[in-house]
């Protein structure tokens, strides 16, 4: 039996790309698939489940079924062709490693046929579809065989009325109280599902009432289907819990609602100690606002910065919430590897132990009277991480496609004025390439250098003058305190940054993160122009961001993340940034200053920048199966500078093409508008707007091995511009949105992405109308693709 052969012609691959790609899947597809598979056997060749029923998507099925076909990356069985190109009987060498990164041909068996469309009738059932009928289809062609699950639901069984029977009075109450939350109601379908949810629902909400012991296993609910019509009245009962009497009979007993009795906390707990010292004077406890503190000699945390974050107090009724919330509230001082909170119930007993016995052994015997409520005792203990640490990195960089190494060394402290301060220095070291535009395949590169540092100081408390104990409570906000410095030195210019940095941040919930910083300075000194650079520029609006400028930056951005780590499924991530610099400044200074002979307010001889700039950034990740997902995103950003700057910060531009970008364009080399890049050295488009689209299809192939497909459109513009090509129009720039596609391989090491990407373009903007030779869609050319229109990337992570 022949392997598959292929043949082609390397000038025609390079010279024609997309043409000699898709011949090169042609002739491998048509490589046979069943080569391996026995005979008498069939391969499953493709299972579909066939359901009109809204409610029950046929895809929520797929996960039911006992036995699926080879996997694909876009329609086509890569795994399965791999496997069969190695030699039936050998399972040394070449075979062997092609065998164990392929998929061997999955075989139909008719037993687990029978077992998947038994799953899907159990499932339904589970939905209220219990009259369902679900029958499986074989259909045989050749060596292959393909699988059709027919679904027929059926009228679902509605719930028509619903009862509650609770022993308990006051359970009772509370769960009327709160039925317009309920998850189940008249009218809805009878779903077991639904049903699991709402017992959870209960026990939350009494948990949260005060109700410590109560769990959802003391519900259940009883379905009479007899009343017809697919009607159901459904029953909801409660239970008491019970323990048996001295002659064996059960007694019941009531749920009761707890209090904390009393809080002990642990800021530097550790066992060992705690034990070893019990018997000595070592073992301190401080009663701070009704808490008590237990440590060691020194507590090592200033008693409020713990108190105000712990929502737990003596007196108040116990909620499962509060305790979540301190537990999250007390994590965020990024102080302690472990929070651990627990409780013990306070027992009835007229014998009373010692006073270390009760927070070391978490015991409190008490006489109790006869109450309607039990008493629980809170324990928190905290365990610290090391307080100071040092770290040197040596890694490689990739921005916006220029290749690099840097070099870091950086110092914490998490607790310096013992407050959860966390006081960082970073010092920061990198080189990087610069790859001239001249000719894009001779790999012509100089290199530019940046040194830098900066010293932080964040606390967890509120340094604000509209701070309250609700809100640091509630959010656990912290502040900022950054000041660096930057030097930056590249073949066209050198340029340094000192900047000083005041702010706020706090999450709002568990996705949902907000930042604020009313006071952010940065002076920019720019030097060392390069001939060429001050050629391209003079008397360009373009020459007013490389002017020696002073920030005054107030900003807010707020970040969404759904993602959940515990579990691969798809996801959103979005981020809006709005800031705007100069206004204050500029109010002053048109009452009190005069301009300079540039026609602008100068702070000590050096112009201050005025703008306004927002953008957002939205991306939507949508996770297939294990194997493939795609991701979709969309960015827009626009920046207007206004009253004391003509034109934005460098910094501030906007910039298009990359490895992060449009990847077809190397970076800054697209744009503005339908501007063709100049002959200038180094590529340096910017723009005042930004548009960009992307969608990847990311599929893995082996390994840490995995594949993408993409395809990116976007462009940038300037509100002003000599050029009317590089002006946003908003009738005309649907028109100058760049195309690219390609393809690229990541090397997922866990700790580390590594990631090359082939662009190609696929409209070009920059090309002139009026040229017949040269096509924008650069496929419909009668002419070759040229060295420009393709660009390779390389990056370290994912692109988005």
């Amino acid at each position: 039996m022949k392997l598959c052969s292929i043949k082609f012609n390397r000038n025609f691959f390079f010279k024609r790309p997309l043409p000699a790609l898709a011949l090169f899947v042609i002739l491998f597809s048509s490589c046979n698939i069943t080569r391996n598979v026995p005979e008498g056997k069939y391969l499953l060749n493709k299972t579909t489940i066939k359901s009109e029923s809204k409610d029950i998507p046929a895809g929520d099925l797929e996960v039911y079924l006992r036995q699926k076909p080879n996997k694909r990356i876009v329609g086509f069985r890569f795994h399965l062709r791999v496997y069969n190109t190695a030699s039936p009987h050998k399972y040394k060498g070449l075979s062997k490693w092609l065998k164990t990164i392929g998929e061997e041909p999955i075989i139909l068996d008719t037993f687990l046929t029978t077992q998947g469309r038994k799953n899907i009738k159990l499932y339904l059932q589970s939905k209220g579809y219990y009259q369902s009928i679900v029958k499986d289809t074989i259909i045989f062609k050749g060596k292959k065989a393909d699988v059709t699950y027919s679904i027929d639901t059926k009228a679902p069984y509605i719930i028509g009325k619903i009862k509650y029977v609770i022993e308990d009075t006051s359970i009772y109450r509370l769960v009327l109280k709160d039925s317009l939350n309920s998850l189940v109601g008249k009218g809805k379908r009878l779903d077991m599902d639904l049903l699991q949810e709402e017992r959870t629902r209960i026990q939350n909400y009494l948990q949260n009432s005060g109700y410590y012991f109560f769990t959802k296993e003391y519900i259940t609910f009883t379905a009479d289907t007899s009343v017809g019509n697919h009607q159901v009245h459904l029953l909801l009962n409660v239970k008491n819990g019970f323990k048996f009497s001295e002659t064996g009979d059960k007694k019941p007993l009531k749920f009761l609602k707890y209090k904390i009795n009393k809080v002990f906390l642990y800021p530097n707990y550790d066992v060992r100690k705690l034990i070893s010292l019990q018997n000595t004077n070592l073992i301190d406890t401080v009663i701070y606002n009704s808490i008590n503190f237990v440590f060691l000699s020194n507590p090592g945390i200033d008693f409020k910065v713990v108190d105000q974050l712990n929502l737990i107090r003596p007196n108040d009724y116990y909620s499962d919430e509060i305790v979540k919330k301190t537990q999250n509230n007390l994590n965020s001082l990024r102080l302690f590897r472990m929070v651990n909170i627990f409780f013990n119930e306070v027992i009835a007993d007229t014998t009373k132990k010692n006073k270390v016995d009760d927070f070391l052994f978490f015991n409190d015997n008490v006489t109790k009277d006869s109450i309607s409520y039990g008493l629980l005792n809170c324990y928190i203990q905290l365990t610290t991480h090391t307080l100071q640490s040092y770290q040197v990195e040596f890694v490689g960089t990739n921005t916006s496609g220029a290749l690099g190494a840097e070099g870091n060394l950086n110092y914490q402290h998490k607790n310096l004025f013992k407050g959860a301060e966390i006081f960082d220095v970073k010092l920061r070291g990198l080189v990087e390439t610069v790859q001239k535009t001249n000719n894009l395949t001779n790999f012509d590169f100089k290199y530019s250098i940046e040194l830098g540092g900066s010293i932080g100081l964040s606390t967890p408390k509120f340094l604000s003058p509209f701070a309250n104990k609700e809100f640091i409570q509630k959010h656990s906000p912290r502040t900022q305190i950054t000041t660096s410095y930057n030097f930056q030195r590249r073949p066209d210019y050198t340029r340094t940054i000192a900047s000083l940095l005041f702010g706020y941040n706090w999450r709002n919930s568990k996705y949902l993160t907000h930042t604020i910083n009313p006071v952010e300075l940065s002076v920019i000194n720019i030097t060392n122009l390069s001939d060429t650079l001050k050629k391209q520029i003079a008397g360009k609006f373009l020459e007013n961001s490389y002017k020696n400028q002073i920030i005054t930056l107030s900003s807010y951005s707020f970040t969404y993340n759904n993602q959940n780590l515990q579990k691969s499924s798809s996801y959103t991530y979005l981020r809006l940034n709005v800031e705007s610099s100069g206004n204050i400044l500029s109010a002053i200074y048109s009452k009190y200053g005069t301009k300079s002979n540039d026609s602008t307010y100068h702070i000590l001889s050096t112009s201050f920048s005025q703008y306004l700039r927002s953008d957002i950034n939205i991306t939507y990740h949508q996770v297939i199966d294990n194997n493939n997902t795609f991701v979709y995103r969309l960015f827009a950003g626009v920046g207007y500078p206004y009253g004391n700057s003509k034109a934005l910060p460098f910094d501030k531009k906007y910039f298009a093409g990359g490895a992060n970008s449009i990847r077809a364009w190397s970076a800054r080399s697209l744009g503005p508008g339908s501007v063709k890049a100049g002959s200038s050295n180094y590529f340096n488009q910017t723009g005042d707007i930004k548009i960009e689209a992307n969608i990847e299809y990311r599929y893995k192939i082996f390994w840490q091995l995995e594949g993408a497909l993409f395809l990116d459109a976007g462009n940038i513009w300037a509100f002003k511009d000599e050029n009317d090509k590089a002006i946003f129009k908003p009738k005309e720039f649907y028109n100058q949105i760049a195309l690219g596609t390609g393809t690229g391989f990541r090397a997922n090491l866990g700790f580390l992405t590594i990631r090359f990407d082939f662009g190609l373009r696929l409209y070009d903007p920059a090309i002139p109308n009026n040229n017949p030779n040269i096509q924008k869609w650069v496929f419909m050319r009668k002419n070759r693709f040229t060295n420009q229109d393709w660009a390779f990337n390389f990056g370290i992570g994912y692109p988005f």
